[in-house]
């Protein structure tokens, strides 16, 4: 049958339409077959930059360790060089510190074995009742140092025993921000309460109880807080000045008289060879001959001057030994710590002999005072009385400690009390 007009055309639509639709599949395929293609060559382009990348990276890497390389080869070289090069006055320099490093050590260790030589003494339980909870408390004087210093003529080598009154008894209390030490001397015969209400001269506490006691009673009658005590005797002063070349001294005359006949004795007792002084004016002193200044009591001023004469051989050895080259003030340290005492440990005692080449001297004085005191017979003794007790360790903290105002202690008023009814 045949097709009429209508139909023909519904084919030949059906025809187009199948034709567009065949037409627009294959453009879609074309179109993501092309959009593939920009993504992989994308993807290679992104690839190769990175690859790129990272050829550059390594190779900028190479090249700035190639140069740290060559900047390190560079400065060995230049060292090398220098090392080849020779330089006087540095290996002079260098050389000279390990030499002081070297004779310092050395220094130390023969210190410290000098010191296992000196005799020991604890102190701790003598002093529990002699400081007062008056001076445990005082802020200021627990700003300083303060040491006993004793001298005694031992004629059997004993520091510790034995009739040893002590013929010098001084205070040293030193400052301890400032090094600044000042030195007060205790005459020998001065009346005090030396323990257990036994009032007598006050070089007999070394006599009867040796340091221990004799610290004691300088903390209970004048309200301090030594806590430790230094002992040496007339041979280890005379030792010790020798080894720092002597001591440069003005004598008188009847010095020199005095000074001649203490050598005689002192040869008799010890067997200390000396030689006379045969002038007097500023002379050059052995240490025999300053040990022999420093005994003498019977010119004008009695005790009172010999222990200024104490004072001041001692500060002008103190002076000689912070000028002392190592090798003198080791030899020093050898003479004096042979014939010592202490209760410093040995490490307190080392560093104290280093220090000493730092401490200033800036005054010296004796207790009690001019001015407050009066001489008396009592128990049979000649003793210097001080009147008033209270009223000399007022002055005495004032000197020491620069107290204006220092009140003592109940048990300083009590002891006044009983000195003045010795004289009154």
């Amino acid at each position: 049958m045949a097709k009429n007009r209508k139909d023909i055309e519904n084919d030949i639509l059906i025809e187009e339409r199948i034709g567009e639709e065949e037409d627009y599949e294959e453009y879609a395929r074309l179109r993501e077959e092309r959009e593939g293609i920009r993504a992989r060559r994308t993807r290679i382009e992104e690839e190769n930059e990175r690859r790129q990348n990272a050829e550059y990276e390594r190779i900028r890497n190479r090249k700035a360790e190639e140069a740290r390389v060559r900047e390190e080869e560079k400065r060995w070289r230049s060292y090398e060089r220098r090392k080849k090069k020779k330089h006087p006055v540095r290996n002079f320099f260098l050389l000279l510190l390990v030499l002081i490093a070297a004779l310092s050590a050395v220094f130390l260790i023969y210190m410290r074995s000098l010191i296992q030589t000196v005799d020991s003494v604890d102190l701790e339980n003598a002093l529990e009742s002699s400081i007062s909870r008056q001076v445990q408390d005082d802020r200021v004087m627990a700003g300083y140092q303060n040491i006993a210093l004793f001298g005694v003529d031992s004629r059997e080598q004993d520091l510790l025993s034995g009739d040893n009154r002590s013929d010098t008894i001084m205070i040293c209390s030193i400052n301890k921000k400032t090094g600044e030490t000042r030195l007060v001397s205790v005459y020998r015969d001065t009346l005090l309460n030396i323990g257990g209400g036994d009032y007598r001269k006050c070089n007999a506490a070394y006599a009867f109880g040796g340091p221990q006691q004799a610290v004691a009673m300088l903390n209970s009658n004048l309200d301090l807080n030594i806590t430790d005590f230094v002992t040496v005797g007339f041979e280890g002063l005379a030792e010790t000045i020798d080894a720092l070349g002597g001591i440069d001294l003005e004598i008188t005359e009847e010095e020199m008289e005095y000074m001649n006949s203490y050598m005689d004795d002192m040869y008799y007792e010890i067997g200390t060879e000396y030689d006379e002084v045969t002038d007097w004016g500023m002379q050059h002193l052995s240490g025999i001959q300053a040990t022999a200044y420093c005994r003498i009591r019977y010119t004008e001023g009695d005790d009172f001057r010999r222990a200024e004469r104490q004072r001041t051989v001692l500060m002008l050895t103190m002076e000689k030994a912070k000028r002392a080259n190592p090798l003198r003030l080791a030899a020093a340290a050898g003479a004096v710590l042979g014939r010592t005492a202490t209760s410093l440990s040995s490490g307190e005692l080392l560093l104290f002999i280093l220090r000493a080449r730092m401490m200033d001297i800036t005054e010296s004085t004796g207790f009690p005072t001019e001015e407050d005191r009066i001489f008396a017979t009592i128990n049979g003794e000649s003793c210097v009385v001080p009147y008033y007790l209270t009223t000399n360790v007022k002055k005495l903290h004032r000197t020491l400690f620069g107290q204006e105002d220092y009140e003592p202690s109940p048990a300083v008023e009590e002891f006044n009390e009983i000195i003045n009814g010795y004289v009154e």
